[in-house]
């Protein structure tokens, strides 16, 4: 047989597959566009893959399994994409044969149950939309949403087992899930999963939820999840600045030790430097802000003092010039309670060179709208950037900063030479820390980076060229920073297709174990094939 005839033979399947799934959905659900299809081909890292054959936006879970079972017998593969905010190549086709399911038309809030605690809602749900749903009843889920702004949504956070706002990450506030599995089969779990039961319990005899979680959606499509709520509690909020990164790190793991905290996050000079830019939000969004905070505090003299705290005359003019700054959030059940939990934390970071600063930034993140995601897609030099993530515990995140700075002080001849910067940020939640390097250097906008980015970003991009041999660079450094860290024992948040997953299991009984599951759930190995090195290889 002739390469020709193999060609035919391959458009007649295509064509067959698709006039199903049109058959299925109707034509308008069923997206062909060629630009279409490379923007839902692409990440934030734009590494280019496989480019899907079609966009599908199915109507019901019914539609989805329908979708599953032509995708098995037709053989195709079928990737999930949310909000679009990976960086990992999570939802970025490795086959040819492939249809990428919108999971953004999955977006209701279901139920919101303050007395049991609990809300549902579909994984398409963005977390601006979960915030506006929750609004006024004096209830939270615990995880507040990530810091990718305001396209992220929560079927995409619990898939990387996202880190942001909050306590801790999305995966340890979860009840319960509903998973479309590779054969089509809808599984339920949690206390959901009994027959007559509230979504109000997670741990229903053996634990079938965690299975699904940061799994990068190797193990089936998340079609619903049911969240923990807890009241909203008092906030008290400290910003501080540090002579260095590892005099803030050597905080920072004081920090853990301690459990005071809810959230620290670190943003070192470049970033501090960028949000010094930012103006100020309309007074309308001011005054909003404003007011729930307001609305939040009772005890309005404590209420005065924390607006005083967060107020500077020159907006975040003052951060300008600052090596690093690192806000932090402490909570408790009355603001008293909270204020003295703030000033423990404070006194833990004296020792270690810290400078107070005002509380603008987390008075902001808590009170103020989501970041506009289409700022981060070009800076304002017409850079684009690449974000790289590791986790530690807290007592090694001393090390690994100045692994971090060594890295960057044996390359900063070939960074000067390829005109490439790095930046750093690190983090807390609850005991273990992460660090976050972000690479920056010229690159004209691709597809995915100019349909979101705001147009004075896109704006200041339209003169820079693309050097092949310093892209190739900027990405090389990506890959030995992550094998650094992850020769130092780190974890990752988003694994999906770029993190080291597979061989970092290698040898262990749990790989062998992941690797039978996934055969049982995805018999043909349908479902999002490569991620964490799983199902690369379809089968019949």
């Amino acid at each position: 047989m002739n390469s020709r005839t193999l060609d035919m033979d391959r458009i007649e399947q295509d064509q067959q597959a698709l006039s199903r799934l049109i058959e299925l959905l109707g034509a308008e659900r069923v997206g062909l566009d060629l630009a279409e299809r490379q923007l839902y081909s692409m990440d934030f890292s734009e590494e280019v893959g496989e480019t899907a054959m079609a966009v599908l936006r199915p109507r019901s879970v019914e539609d989805l399994s329908a979708i599953m079972r032509i995708a098995q017998e037709e053989g195709l593969a079928v990737n999930t994409r949310g909000g679009g905010m990976s960086y990992t190549k999570g939802h970025v086709p490795v086959r040819p044969r492939t249809v990428v399911v919108d999971n953004a038309v999955f977006n209701r809030v279901l139920e919101v149950n303050v007395q049991d605690r609990y809300v549902s809602l579909e994984t398409g749900v963005r977390w601006v939309d979960l915030r506006r749903a929750l609004k006024g009843t004096g209830m939270r889920v615990p995880y507040l949403g990530t810091l990718s702004g305001n396209h992220a949504t929560v079927g995409g956070g619990l898939s990387q087992n996202a880190t942001g706002m909050g306590r801790m990450t999305l995966a340890e506030h979860v009840l319960g899930l509903e998973v479309v599995l590779g054969d089509g089969r809808v599984l339920r779990t949690g206390s959901w999963a009994t027959s007559g039961t509230a979504p109000f319990y997670r741990y229903n005899g053996p634990d079938l939820t965690g299975m699904f979680l940061c799994d990068s959606g190797a193990f089936g499509l998340k079609t619903k999840v049911h969240l923990l709520l807890e009241p909203w509690p008092k906030m008290s909020f400290g910003c501080v600045t540090f002579p260095d990164r590892v005099s803030l790190v050597r905080a920072q793991a004081a920090m853990a030790q301690s459990g005071l905290h809810t959230e620290a996050f670190a943003f070192d000079g470049y970033f501090v430097g960028e949000y010094a830019l930012k103006p100020s939000p309309p007074a309308q969004d001011k005054r909003q802000m404003i007011a729930d905070y307001w609305a939040d505090n009772p005890n309005k003299w404590r209420a005065l003092r924390g607006l005083i705290r967060a107020w500077h005359p020159s907006g975040l003019g003052f951060l300008r010039g600052l090596p690093n700054a690192m806000y932090y959030i402490a909570e408790a059940a009355d603001q008293a309670a909270a204020d003295r939990v703030r000033q423990r934390i404070a006194l833990l970071c004296k020792p270690y060179g810290a400078r107070e600063l005002p509380t603008t930034i987390p008075f902001g993140l808590r009170y103020g709208p989501y970041l506009n995601v289409g700022e981060i897609m070009a800076n304002r030099d017409g850079e684009v950037n690449f974000p790289i993530n590791a986790k530690f515990p807290a007592s090694k995140a001393v090390q690994a900063m100045q692994a971090f700075e060594a890295f960057a002080a044996d390359n900063a001849a070939l960074m000067q030479q390829h005109g490439i910067r790095m930046a750093c940020n690190s983090l807390l939640h609850g005991h273990f820390w992460g660090i976050e390097p972000v690479i920056f250097w010229k690159r004209p906008l691709g597809p995915y980076r100019s349909h979101y980015a705001t147009p004075e970003r896109r704006a200041s991009s339209t003169l820079v060229e693309e050097n092949a041999e310093r892209t190739a660079a900027a990405l090389d450094l990506r890959y030995r920073l992550q094998r650094v860290f992850r020769d130092m024992g780190s974890l990752h948040v988003q694994w999906a297709k770029s993190y080291p997953f597979a061989q970092a299991l290698e040898g262990q009984a749990t790989w062998g174990l992941l690797q039978q599951i996934k055969d049982v759930v995805d018999p043909s190995h349908v479902i999002n094939p490569g991620v964490l090195g799983l199902g690369l290889e379809p089968r019949p």
